[in-house]
């Protein structure tokens, strides 16, 4: 039976998904923030008009709780208020505490459980693939069905992909993410890519959602077992989606879900090799263009153990190693950038290739040479020039960004 849901489509839908959940983040987060500040603002306003109303002076109050404090003395006064003074004030009480300031609170825990969710729906669609592209790989699995169940199904076909589905749904289920992590790497033969990975994080992910969920927030002792705790909680303490927080897991998750879906395609869809070393090329120049420098390095880094079938893989590969370069250099990693250079060969290849070494190397011999040759072969144009991340080490060297515009206006 042809899988119809290719790993393109997984990687796609997968990317959409990030992608919504983060603009989502953003979008809202801050409105949210803002509503947060508005609201302790009244807060604010209404404690002094509590104390207003009082007759305390608030300013005499710091200025006597100043001086005490100065002086290692306690103070204490008398407040004397009529009844119906007293009943306003406990109206105001009843208000301000139907005031809540946690719009923030529930939004970014809840665009970190679509985060969470959307990684549990990858591995879902790539276990589907993979039983669906091999079924063979379940012949030995006993089914029972009535034969009223299968007269529900109008073909073989159709009853062989709910049995799939079922088995899939069953793992999900059956199995913990540690469990379900050793059958990828031990019956599917997937690499988890542990040196780029940060699988140990990514537990402590989906073990803080599961308190969020199912414990109001509050660490328990499941929590200090399950993971290698790198925020040093302790039992009993709340937990939270700090904005740092949630694009540190926006990155794992993505970096992760990215190496497992690649991963799969070059083990599952061997014959469409060209089309998944071209499109990790092109994640890598878009983490680029939005300066995720970490993570264009790791999926080249991942492209590292690849090696190029034709010219096409070839001159794709030789890309991602230019942009892992580029990253490494915008790092500051001088040590690695050296080594990683050393290992591209430019000797033959057309002119926006040497340009790119040469600009990584500091070099600027030859390079106006090169894009005159590079012009002249269509390789390379304004629109090239100011998107691409490779010419921002040029483009603000004003006498040699001006002689390249006048190349290329010529």
């Amino acid at each position: 039976m042809k899988n119809t849901k290719g790993i393109e489509n997984i990687y796609k839908t997968y990317q959409a998904n990030l992608k919504a959940v983060s603009y989502y983040f953003e979008k809202f987060g801050d409105l949210a923030i803002g509503e947060d500040r508005s609201m302790a603002s009244e807060a604010s306003g209404f404690i002094n008009a509590l104390f207003q109303k009082s007759g305390i002076d608030i300013d005499t109050i710091r200025n006597n709780d100043k001086k005490n404090r100065d002086d290692n003395e306690k103070s204490s006064f008398k407040i004397q208020i009529d009844e119906a003074d007293a009943n306003l004030l406990l109206k105001m009480v009843d208000k301000q505490s139907k005031i809540s300031t946690k719009n923030f609170e529930v939004l970014s825990k809840g665009a970190f459980l679509m985060l969470n969710n959307y990684f549990e729906y990858l591995l879902a669609d790539l276990l589907s693939f993979y039983y669906t592209s091999f079924q063979k790989s379940l012949n030995d699995k006993e089914v029972k069905m009535s034969l009223k169940e299968i007269n529900e199904y109008e073909s073989i076909e159709e009853l062989v992909n709910a049995q799939i589905q079922r088995e899939v749904e069953a793992m999900l289920i059956e199995k913990t993410f540690e469990q379900l992590l050793d059958h990828f790497e031990t019956r599917l033969k997937i690499s988890l890519e542990k040196d780029i990975i940060n699988w140990s994080l990514i537990k402590e992910y989906r073990e803080r959602r599961h308190i969020i969920v199912h414990n109001s927030s509050i660490v328990n002792k499941k929590y200090i077992t399950r993971t290698d705790n790198p925020y040093n909680l302790k039992i009993g303490d709340t937990v939270g989606i700090s904005k740092e927080y949630f694009a540190e897991s926006l990155r794992v998750f993505q970096i992760a879900g990215l190496l497992l879906i690649f991963e799969c395609w070059g083990n599952w869809e061997k014959g469409t090799a060209d089309k998944a070393i071209e499109t990790m090329m092109v994640q890598s120049f878009n983490f680029l263009k939005n300066n995720d420098n970490h993570l264009a390095k790791s999926i080249c880094n991942f492209s590292d153990k690849i090696e190029a079938r034709n010219e096409h893989q070839e001159n794709c590969l030789l890309r991602l190693l230019i942009n892992k370069c580029i990253a490494l250099k915008r790092l500051d990693n001088k040590t690695t950038l050296k080594k990683e250079l050393k290992k591209i060969k430019v000797g033959t290849s057309t002119p926006i290739f040497k340009i790119a070494y040469l600009i990584l190397n500091d070099n600027d011999e030859d390079l106006l040479e090169n894009f005159k040759r590079a012009k002249v072969l269509k390789e390379i144009d304004k629109h090239i020039y100011f998107e691409w991340p490779i010419f921002e080490f040029i483009r603000n060297r004003d006498d040699l960004h001006l002689e390249i515009i006048n190349i290329l206006n010529n």
